[in-house]
């Protein structure tokens, strides 16, 4: 299991990607918080549920392409 998630976090370097760390940091408070919210029965809306998971899934990919791109050229190879 260990060397799986160390797969989905690194860069093609072979690096630990701090970007696909933060992602998921974020997503997984994103995800606490909301159901904490509908566990103590606050109002709870989907589609703003909805426009903030898409919007911590487009930054967090966003910042994997930058620091790919930024791998690619550092390495010659």
């Amino acid at each position: 299991m260990k060397k799986i998630l160390l797969m989905a976090f690194e860069s093609p370097s072979g690096k630990i990607d701090l970007s696909r760390v933060v992602m998921l940091l974020m997503a997984v408070a994103y995800v606490a918080q909301s159901g904490y919210a509908l566990w103590k029965g606050q109002h709870f809306d989907w589609q703003a549920f909805g426009v903030g998971a898409g919007a911590i899934t487009t930054g967090g990919g966003a910042g994997v392409w930058l620091h790919g791109r930024n791998d690619r050229q550092a390495d010659p190879s």
